[in-house]
């Protein structure tokens, strides 16, 4: 039997940026122009990239390479096959041994043979880990605070959802996060940021729009930094 071409989609909220019909239309489009046939689509929905663990698509078509029936992997970004470095380095790994290629569209990777490109992978994966680290470590530090001076209340914080007294990464929260510390980095003023987040249908945790206010809020109690840039309001 021929080996098959897959499509890979991740999402853990319905967003407009990361959304599945966006990502399909992508490599939908993708194999039209490669004159690529798709033999199985796998959607993880609702499922963070942290960890392969619980992604029930993303293992079952693992298991397809490692029977020897995948000749290729299409998906968007690195960032929805895995954001955890030693996962990703681990299936690149697998799909190495089974001879099967892993294309990405947003970092142009086609290859799992050039070194140039294993590199890439590496220190992509490992900027994805980092980024979940210090979001996380800033939201702890937060909470510390909060706890120090009685401020901790049952509120959830942005970034985070409550399970008991747990909380777990809500992915499109963290997202949205660093798409903010990237933002304030390139000197964007807070109403800049807050016009960005609800076009692009982002909500507080209470589901409604984002103000400069709140905006900002996020920004001091983070501490994201503003590139100096000379000429920026920063307001």
């Amino acid at each position: 039997m021929d080996k098959m071409t897959c499509l890979y989609v991740r999402v853990s909220k319905d967003t407009q940026e990361n959304s599945i019909d966006t990502q399909l239309e992508l490599l939908q489009n993708y194999c039209k122009y490669k004159k690529l046939d798709i033999d199985e689509t796998f959607i993880d929905f609702g499922k963070s990239g942290g960890s392969v663990k619980g992604r029930d698509e993303f293992n079952k078509m693992m298991n397809l390479v490692e029977g020897g029936n995948v000749s290729k992997i299409i998906t968007t970004s690195l960032s929805r096959f895995s954001r955890n470095t030693m996962d990703l380095l681990n299936s690149v790994d697998t799909l190495k041994d089974y001879k099967t290629d892993l294309i990405v569209l947003k970092e142009n990777i086609s290859s799992l043979y050039d070194p140039i490109g294993m590199f890439f992978i590496t220190i992509l994966g490992s900027i994805y880990t980092l980024e979940r680290g210090l979001i996380s470590e800033r939201t702890k530090d937060v909470l510390n605070h909060k706890k120090l001076n009685n401020e901790v209340s049952g509120t959830t914080p942005i970034g985070f959802d409550r399970i008991g007294d747990t909380l777990i990464e809500n992915e499109r929260e963290q997202f949205m996060l660093r798409k903010i510390e990237r933002l304030r980095f390139q000197g964007k003023s807070y109403k800049n940021i807050c016009d960005f987040l609800n076009r692009n249908g982002y909500t507080n945790k209470s589901g409604s729009n984002f103000t400069k206010y709140s905006v900002g809020s996020i920004v001091k109690n983070r501490g994201f930094v503003v590139r100096d840039s000379g000429n920026t309001t920063l307001g």
